[in-house]
């Protein structure tokens, strides 16, 4: 007999993925909740290019790449309802959080990363996150009045 699968199941990872960030910020493992965070920012950055271009990218387009075809996409203005409801404020955003993210890893086996540093990393990254996702669900409904830049 078959087993049916429950609504979180039905849906992918993506609640799983939120609500592991959230149980490791409460656990106040930042540097991996800002890993989690990193997958969850990557995989709505390729749903909503899908959404946009009808073409979901392949499996090897990284976070960067994802975040520059979005930027091209926004100043392009070959798409007026990503414009819209996308700020390229929230773009370069996610861009410096990804940054920050890096240079973090990197700083790791030289010198000392306060907890402070990280704390403030994951917290950035659930604000920009919620932020994308407020706005990638405006773009789907194509709901206004737009996000301001």
């Amino acid at each position: 007999m078959k087993r049916k699968k429950n609504k979180a199941e039905k849906k992918g990872n993506g609640k799983k993925l939120i609500e592991k960030a959230g149980m490791a910020i409460k656990q106040e493992f930042f540097l991996e909740a800002s890993w989690i965070l990193s997958a969850m920012f990557e995989k709505k950055l390729k749903k909503l290019l899908g959404q946009v271009e009808n073409q979901v990218p392949a499996s090897g387009f990284t976070l960067e790449q994802s975040i520059k075809r979005l930027k091209f996409l926004h100043v392009s203005s070959r798409y007026p309802a990503l414009t819209a409801h996308l700020s390229l404020r929230m773009i370069d955003g996610i861009r410096t959080w990804k940054n920050q993210r890096n240079e973090i890893l990197k700083d790791i086996p030289k010198v000392h990363v306060s907890e402070a540093r990280l704390e403030r990393l994951a917290a950035d990254g659930v604000n920009l996150y919620k932020e994308l996702n407020k706005a990638a669900k405006a773009y789907k409904t194509g709901s206004f009045p737009a996000i301001s830049e």
